[in-house]
């Protein structure tokens, strides 16, 4: 009986794992989290980053904007009024990985190049369709 319980929890064990592997992959790699930062460094109110498919069929980033507004304005329970893009920003996906900094003090691969982004400013809410260019679009709301 205790072999039978011993393999029912490793199962159980691996479904949780396999869940966690399914909804983020292997590691999670925070490109929302890098995009909203540096939108949030650029902007001023309320600030929104939104994935924007730079392959494929992808409309510009006042499209996108625009197309989320009663979501955005629901979000910050309508304390504002209109919204607009202000910024747009690429983050290179494919970039180099540092090796662990866990220690205070410590800089392990200090000086190495990694993360690469580029800025396109208001130029990047006009960004052509279905052309590459920013894959996150900076939003704000504002009355």
């Amino acid at each position: 009986m205790t072999k039978y319980w011993c393999i029912v929890v490793a199962f159980l064990c691996c479904l949780d794992i396999t869940s966690a592997v399914d909804k983020y992959g292997l590691s999670y790699n925070y490109f929302d989290e890098i995009a909203h930062n540096y939108c949030a460094a650029k902007g001023n109110g309320w600030v929104f980053s939104l994935r924007r498919d730079c392959n494929g069929v992808a409309p510009t980033c006042n499209d996108i904007c625009t197309s989320v507004k009663a979501d955005m304005l629901t979000t910050i329970n309508n304390q504002a009024t209109k919204v607009a893009c202000f910024d747009g920003i690429h983050i290179k996906k494919d970039h180099k990985t540092l090796l662990s900094n866990p220690a205070p003090g410590s800089q392990p691969d200090a000086g190495k190049l990694s993360l690469v982004t580029y800025g396109y400013g208001s130029g990047g809410c006009t960004w052509s369709p279905n052309h590459c260019g920013p894959n996150y679009c900076c939003c704000k709301a504002f009355s």
